[in-house]
């Protein structure tokens, strides 16, 4: 169930999906690579293995997102043909890791991102300083975000797995001159 935590800004559901999913896209990205992203306002890891041509695992997530933006956005992102702008799984490095202060540009990446955290975590919270709102990452976690508010990712102490992506970005690889090493997800 969906809850508005930030008056038409943000919104988290705490049950999104079933466990045996989210032990599912654990074990299968235990066994693939993964591609250091590092810029100067941010750093963690992303599975190189294009999870996003999987149905297995984008139907879940992105039917249970469809339903939830028909009723914020009153429109449907596609599920097929996924950029890895669009749904990327990526992992933090322990006390390496972060975001600092940022805003995605709605023009750029679309109305909204999403968040699926698949690990409990302690700290590594998501913090919007302008509505004096933070959140911790726990297991089967989603929140919807939308773009255009300024945010950050507090450094992680554990590897803080989280499935993400700008839903209605444009599906094209404009990545390469956006986020360094995207291209090779």
């Amino acid at each position: 169930m969906w809850k508005e935590e930030i008056d038409g800004i943000f919104w988290t559901n705490y049950s999104f999906l079933d466990d045996e999913y989210i032990d599912k896209v654990l074990n299968y990205s235990q066994k693939h690579s993964l591609i250091e992203i590092e810029q100067k306002d941010t750093h963690y890891e992303a599975y190189a293995d294009p999870l996003r041509y999987k149905p297995e695992f984008t139907t879940p997530i992105i039917s249970k997102l469809n339903e939830q933006y028909k009723i914020l956005f009153n429109k449907q992102s596609q599920t097929i043909g996924l950029s890895s702008l669009q749904f990327v799984k990526k992992r933090f490095v322990p006390n390496k890791s972060f975001y600092k202060l940022h805003k995605e540009v709605p023009s750029i990446y679309g109305e909204c991102v999403f968040m699926f955290y698949l690990t409990d975590e302690i700290d590594g919270d998501l913090v919007i300083p302008d509505f004096n709102y933070r959140i911790t990452p726990k297991r089967n976690l989603c929140v919807i975000m939308k773009t255009g508010y300024s945010h950050l990712v507090e450094n992680c102490t554990g590897e803080r797995q989280v499935i993400t992506g700008w839903s209605f970005a444009p599906p094209s690889r404009l990545t390469k001159n956006l986020r360094k090493n995207y291209d090779k997800l």
